[in-house]
């Protein structure tokens, strides 16, 4: 993770030093003999740029991604975090693992997993980096497909990071204690659990669609905002009190879910 973010600085530096040499260029009159100012030259040549990325990555040579299977042990442990580093692709998080395993999934392009074990274990899984120099490690057309079976008993702690991606989270039957989304342009789509007694559910994203169902039966608290987001939660279950939305039987439910969700451009749903 931190090689790519390091990776992705890199890019946006790189692109910010050529705007910035093509508005020092124009400012010292290199560009009049063109007749156009910089800003006439930009959207042209980011079109251009985006249609070269496309037909380089057509021609290329397709990665030849394996599959591979996994499966976390659970020992001796009690309870689990589990982190996702999910780049470009469909994920997705359902079924159920053996009782005697944390998780075990399948991973269509490959994995890269650390577990540490004090007390709890705690798995992260990331994608590979396949190549260093094409932006993102993502062309048009890729697609990485993961299916991953948590532990359905096990008390656990989710976080899932990703990127252009499409995302089913069906946690319906888990004992999940805390759910947190970090997303970039990402479809995420979550089923909340049902019997976990309080389950925190954070969410942040830039051009992300968030949408949570809430079994029946489940109470819930809700503070969801966005810039330019839109913003639909149905308030037959959950009214609106002040900024919030939240179930009449919230303070005495048995079952419920505290979700505070923050996306930028994009859509959040709650039904």
């Amino acid at each position: 993770m931190e090689t790519a973010m390091r990776r992705n600085r890199l890019i946006f530096g790189a692109a910010v030093l050529l705007l910035g040499v093509l508005l020092l260029v124009e400012n010292l009159g290199f560009l009049d003999f063109l007749g156009v100012s910089i800003w006439q030259l930009l959207w042209p040549v980011a079109m251009v740029a985006l249609g070269v990325w496309h037909l380089v990555g057509a021609t290329r040579p397709r990665p030849q991604y394996q599959t591979q299977d996994l499966t976390v042990p659970l020992e001796a442990a009690e309870a689990a975090t589990v982190r996702f580093d999910f780049g470009a692709g469909e994920l997705r998080i359902e079924g159920g693992a053996p009782q005697e395993a944390v998780l075990t999934g399948t991973f269509e392009s490959g994995v890269e997993h650390e577990i540490q074990r004090q007390g709890q274990v705690d798995v992260r899984l990331q994608s590979p980096k396949h190549t260093w120099w094409w932006p993102w490690d993502f062309r048009p057309g890729d697609r990485r497909r993961w299916h991953v079976r948590p532990n359905e008993t096990l008390p656990l702690n989710l976080v899932v990071r990703t990127g252009a991606s499409d995302c089913r989270l069906a946690l319906e039957d888990w004992n999940v204690k805390e759910l947190r989304i970090e997303s970039g342009a990402a479809s995420v789509s979550a089923t909340l659990p049902a019997r976990a007694c309080l389950t925190r559910v954070r969410g942040s994203g830039g051009a992300a669609s968030l949408s949570l169902r809430i079994p029946a039966g489940v109470a819930a608290r809700i503070a969801a905002q966005g810039g330019l987001s839109s913003v639909s939660v149905d308030r037959g279950r959950f009214p609106r009190q002040g900024s919030v939305y939240v179930s009449p039987n919230y303070d005495t439910a048995a079952n419920k879910v505290d979700i505070k969700l923050d996306v930028g451009v994009g859509s959040i749903s709650i039904h």
